[in-house]
């Protein structure tokens, strides 16, 4: 319980940091918000221009895609508002530069340090509030109920979604122990991963490949696949909810950040006996 306070009070902390940031320079604030804003844009223009041209696109109406877009663009609001920055987001880079050991010597257990530095709830924000927005726009467009069931299941699938891209990302970082150089940036490679293809539906892929975006590399988990739970779960209600498929999310963020877990610590034993070869008598990089 003390370490939870700890972590609401590293939460306070950094949240007036963000905003003094933002208060101090608004025009960067306001240059970081319409790249982030015409990415997303250029991301959702291209599924959606084949979803127009192609009819019934992967076994999903234009508006249910739109509902899945905003789903994707609220995770991806949920990685930046909490895990943005070259942290706990893009832990590899701390790993393979010999940064670590400035986390380690923090007064605060290591997860509770990870967990609080990437938190950026104003400059972070935009993606979240875009993605919000788009998915009341899709959810109303599709004739989905926008009732206390279909918000509570969409956070409870939001945190098994980002569970799972953080505990993939973690998992590939394990590496970074290993070979710090080689696989610096293997972080920004595994968040490009879901950032590019968690947007396209699968439903009409069969077959490996469907599995195999929906287990080992699971960019399917990230949108997709709960896009139609919560769509199933508006049109049929409750019984929608109770089917065994609709158990697969948890279980899957479950067995993810199990695993995750068990790597990092593996890696960080490691790390705890041979150190970083990117310390020199210059310092780190």
């Amino acid at each position: 319980m003390d370490n939870f306070k700890i972590l609401i009070r590293l939460y306070r902390q950094y949240a007036k940091m963000d905003l003094l940031w933002f208060l101090r320079d608004t025009r960067y604030f306001f240059i970081q918000l319409v790249s982030d804003v015409v990415s997303g844009g250029c991301t959702i223009a291209g599924v959606c221009l084949l979803s127009a041209n192609f009819k019934d696109f992967s076994g999903m109406t234009q508006n249910e895609i739109l509902f899945m877009m905003g789903y994707a663009l609220f995770i991806d609001g949920i990685y930046m508002v909490f895990f943005m920055g070259n942290n706990t987001g893009m832990i590899s880079r701390i790993i393979g530069r010999g940064q670590l050991d400035h986390i380690m010597i923090q007064p605060v257990p290591l997860w509770v340090e990870l967990l609080a530095q990437g938190f950026s709830p104003v400059s972070g924000s935009p993606i979240m509030i875009f993605g919000i927005g788009l998915t009341t726009y899709g959810a109303i467009s599709a004739d989905l109920p926008i009732n206390a069931l279909i918000i509570l299941l969409f956070l409870f699938y939001s945190i098994c979604s980002i569970v799972i891209v953080m505990s993939f990302i973690y998992l590939i970082s394990f590496s970074a122990f290993y070979a710090p150089a080689a696989a610096e940036e293997i972080a920004g490679v595994g968040k490009e991963l879901f950032s590019s293809l968690k947007t396209y539906p699968l439903g009409n892929m069969k077959g490996f490949q469907k599995h195999i975006f929906l287990s080992l590399i699971p960019v399917g988990l990230c949108a997709w696949f709960p896009a139609t739970l919560l769509i199933n779960a508006g049109k049929y209600g409750l019984e929608a909810v109770l089917v065994p498929k609709a158990f697969y999310m948890p279980i899957a963020a479950a067995i993810f950040s199990l695993i995750a877990i068990i790597t990092f610590k593996k890696g960080m034993k490691y790390y705890e006996t041979y150190g970083s070869p990117r310390y020199s008598g210059f310092g780190h990089r």
